[in-house]
């Protein structure tokens, strides 16, 4: 291409998009095309970028070596001139969306420009024969290179803050310490960071979508363009809250439909917030109580973090010389577990421990001939989380002196003589975790009495010692596919020496009668398989179970009533053989907003079908419901004649906060013999009362229609 072509082309696309330009800003209501430019914004500027960057390596580079190639220079000019220009218009469409920072955003627009303007003047320059303008060019490009630069930097601004580059540059602040629930305030230090994490990107001091900042409380108070978003005491009436619960995929839903979503407890703890301040800025002590609120917030707590030195090799020596075993949790690292190993202790042998009172993070005295006067050897033991005091001779007058440790979380008093008020008095001074107190003097009422009134799990079901029988894992499933058409291996994997995997073929309950399993299980028909693990001293594991269908007839002629919703279509899907996960946007998905999914399949010629097996999924949150029923029809006409086959009425429960995946099969009458199948999925329709979005239509989601 010549460059005067060049030279024309360059204009007519300026011109054309400057009377664009032009035209939207004389509009009061802009055009939806010239924003649909804009959103085009964030893909063209990195065009110019990347041209610009690799043009300037290459006229380095060809100074260097002496081999300046002058043409290609050019070309890279050109590219990067055109496409910053058109980077500069689009950002402009982009910005009369509005909710950005007017003094950030000047900045990037001209800047931008002004790069653009020496983009474009290094393209002209290129070819200039004059000796002054060749030596200008280079430190032009430089400047050129600045620009586009500062132009980035104050575009990352207004798209993700302003301190987007810089935030793993700098040190991280030293955190304040907030080692008690009441000392933290609502919105700084619970709040806002829940905000900071999911929503100040868009909402904030240089980028306010919708104009609406939330990163101070005075710019929630003065809400965006919808007016107040806070209605202070009614969450529902708030409209922040409100469009944290619209379905996901709802245009109004907050967070958007791609970015990280708020968690149950974060949007638990919003409504909170809003119903139960006074003052934005309240702090929890001036809050009501609650069980959930002092739970949830616990996790937002800030401590000095712990710093342990190593013990010295002495210390630890003098420890083992009184009879204890003495071992590091993690290799090169000072926290210490310690178990006496003798027949009788002695009170000197407890004291001794002081030598590790640092270090010590777990101590393991039990079974032995230990005493109420021996224990205030450990009252010192600074960082001590778990206590072994079982099957020894302690009474209530030990608990006296475990006040001490108020970094204790585990306590185990099985088979002493500790009673009721002891254990309460220990607990009102201390935040103990768990506690065993099986065979002990401490009376069921009592202990259910203190398990509510200080929040502490009180275990009084293990027999021996200090170890709970523990429940297997149930074994991996490594076989992911569960449709097949010929045959299957199926394979399974459990890690834990010593355990047997034991199954069966029906879907029974397996037990040690059951098969064992040694090698890949070979199918090659439906199968039900429930599998479970055994090994001596453990409890068993749960009950695995997982359906294999054996997919006699592939499904390629078929009609639809209803179309699935545009951004959750594909009608194949629902006869590819391919199941989908628990996120439905895996493009695996068929959903249906208010419609049934009504299929008629034609096999080719009559054959014989047993079971039609519908794949469905359910999300609460995101208004996804199991259908109400699956009906089966049948007829040798595509048109008419079907007569009902199969009903499969379902009844689920909904209410769970789950996502969960299930597999529905009706069954035929026997020797059921047809060409064609109508499959009819039954929405719901309408939410029920007791979901958020009662009285909306519901979702329903299918992957695949299997007849077998």
């Amino acid at each position: 291409m010549k460059i005067k072509d060049s030279k024309k082309q360059l204009i007519l696309i300026i011109t054309l998009l400057a009377f664009n330009a032009t035209y939207a800003n004389n509009t009061e209501d802009v055009p939806r095309f010239v924003l649909a430019l804009g959103r085009l914004h964030p893909l063209i500027l990195h065009l110019p970028i990347g041209g610009l960057l690799l043009t300037f390596f290459l006229d380095v580079l060809g100074r260097f070596r002496k081999d300046y190639t002058k043409k290609t220079i050019k070309y890279g000019l050109g590219f990067s001139s055109i496409f910053s220009i058109l980077a500069c218009i689009f950002g402009y469409f982009l910005s009369l969306e509005g909710g950005y920072s007017t003094d950030v955003l000047d900045i990037h627009f001209w800047t931008g420009i002004a790069t653009a303007v020496l983009i474009t003047t290094l393209f002209l320059l290129v070819d200039n024969k004059d000796k002054t303008i060749k030596k200008t060019f280079f430190p032009l490009f430089v400047l050129t290179i600045i620009g586009i630069s500062v132009a980035g930097h104050y575009g990352s601004v207004l798209t993700h803050g302003d301190n987007y580059i810089t935030e793993y540059i700098k040190p991280l602040p030293k955190a304040k310490t907030i080692t008690h629930v009441d000392s933290l305030n609502m919105y700084d230090d619970v709040v806002l960071k829940i905000f900071d994490d999911k929503c100040i990107e868009c909402h904030n001091t240089s980028k306010r979508k919708g104009e609406l900042a939330l990163h101070t409380t005075e710019s929630i108070l003065k809400g965006g363009e919808s007016g107040d978003v806070v209605t202070q005491g009614n969450a529902d009436k708030s409209i922040l809250y409100k469009h944290l619960l619209l379905p996901i995929s709802d245009e109004k839903h907050m967070p958007p439909e791609g970015k990280p979503q708020l968690t149950k407890d974060e949007i638990w703890l919003i409504e909170y917030w809003i119903n139960k301040s006074n003052d934005l800025n309240t702090k929890a002590v001036a809050m009501p109580k609650s069980d959930t609120l002092n739970k949830l917030l616990k996790k937002y707590l800030v401590f000095n973090k712990k710093i342990i030195k190593e013990a010295d090799l002495s210390d630890i020596q003098k420890v083992e010389a009184a009879g204890f075993l003495v071992r590091k949790f993690v290799p090169n690292q000072p926290e210490l577990w310690v178990k006496f190993n003798k027949d009788s202790i002695t009170k000197k042998a407890v004291k001794s421990l002081s030598n590790l009172k640092e270090q010590i993070i777990e101590l393991d005295l039990s079974s032995s001939n230990l005493t109420d006067d021996m224990i205030s050897g450990i009252k010192n033991l600074k960082n001590l989380e778990k206590l072994d005091i079982s099957d020894t001779h302690i009474s209530d007058k030990t608990l006296l002196d475990l006040k001490e440790l108020k970094t204790l979380k585990i306590l185990n008093l099985v088979k002493t003589d500790v009673g009721d008020k002891g254990l309460e008095s220990l607990l009102a001074a201390i935040d103990l975790e768990r506690a065993y107190v099986w065979e002990t003097s401490i009376t069921k009422d009592a202990a259910k009495q203190l398990q509510n009134n200080f929040k502490v799990n009180l275990n009084n079901g293990i027999a021996d010692g200090f170890v709970e029988i523990t429940r297997l894992k149930p074994p991996i499933l490594v076989t992911k596919k569960t449709l097949f058409t010929d045959t299957l291996s199926i394979k399974l994997n459990s890690k834990l020496r010593g355990a047997k995997v034991y199954y069966t073929l029906d879907g029974t309950e397996p037990d040690s009668t059951a098969l064992v399993y040694k090698s890949p299980i070979l199918i090659d028909s439906t199968t039900s398989i429930a599998i479970k693990l055994y090994k001596k001293g453990w409890l068993p594991s749960e009950t695995m179970k997982e359906v294999f269908i054996k997919v006699t007839h592939k499904v390629e002629d078929y009609t639809i009533v209803h179309k699935p919703e545009d951004q959750y279509k594909g009608p194949k899907k629902l006869f590819d053989f391919t199941l989908g996960t628990k996120n439905f946007k895996d493009e695996k998905w068929n959903g249906y907003l208010g419609n049934d999914l009504n299929t008629t399949i034609n096999l080719g010629e009559p054959k014989e079908v047993s079971t039609i097996t519908v794949n469905c999924l359910v999300s609460i949150r995101d208004w996804v419901l199991f259908p109400k029923s699956i009906q089966v029809y049948a007829s040798s006409n595509r048109t008419s004649g079907f007569k009902q086959i199969g009903n499969l009425p379902i009844v689920a429960d909904n209410k769970k906060e789950s996502i969960l995946i299930k597999k529905f099969s009706v069954k035929l009458p026997e020797k059921t013999k047809a060409q064609y199948f109508k499959v009819v999925v039954k929405n719901p329709k309408i939410l029920p009362e007791w979901h958020e979005g009662a009285g909306n239509p519901s979702w329903i989601f299918v992957d695949e229609i299997i007849l077998w």
